[in-house]
């Protein structure tokens, strides 16, 4: 019993770190919702959902998650040390950086240019300065994401 008490604080005390990794979902939840909690939540049915009904339980959640602990726990402890951890880390974020890698490499030949990784902020600065001076800003910040909370309440569209 002490063993499985021990497990199931172990196992807690990974949820609650913050940036929690989903192996094999390919993303980060930190399970605080967000504009990004529905497409998490989506991910997170899709890896954890074990007996396929389209329905994440609770029982399926926790299994899925002390198995990741299993899995990455290289010394068999059931506790997750900080390298440990990165092991998990960086295997749940592999496919979200090859989509990435994929994304920037607009020709497909398998290497990201100057060109191919600087094109896509290329106007970063212009379409976010809420001020004008050529320059992002924590007020920019403020102003920007003001003006998209603003459109969203005009139109009704909350994505």
């Amino acid at each position: 019993m002490r063993t499985r008490t021990k497990f199931l604080t172990a196992a807690a005390a990974t949820l609650a770190i913050g940036g929690v990794a989903i192996a094999g979902a390919g993303v980060a939840y930190s399970g605080k919702g967000g504009h990004h909690g529905g497409r998490h939540m989506g991910m997170m049915l899709e890896f954890y959902d074990a007996d396929g009904d389209g329905k994440l339980t609770q029982v399926e959640l926790d299994n899925g998650r002390s198995e990741q602990l299993v899995t990455f726990d290289t010394d068999g402890d059931q506790q997750l040390t900080l390298e440990e951890y990165e092991a998990l880390w960086l295997d749940a974020m592999r496919s979200r950086m090859v989509d990435r890698f994929q994304h920037l490499d607009e020709d497909g030949d398998g290497v990201v240019t100057l060109v191919e990784y600087t094109e896509p902020m290329s106007d970063l600065v212009a379409r976010k300065d809420r001020n004008g001076d050529g320059a992002l800003s924590r007020e920019d910040k403020k102003r920007y994401h003001k003006d998209r909370d603003h459109d969203r309440d005009d139109d009704g569209d909350d994505s």
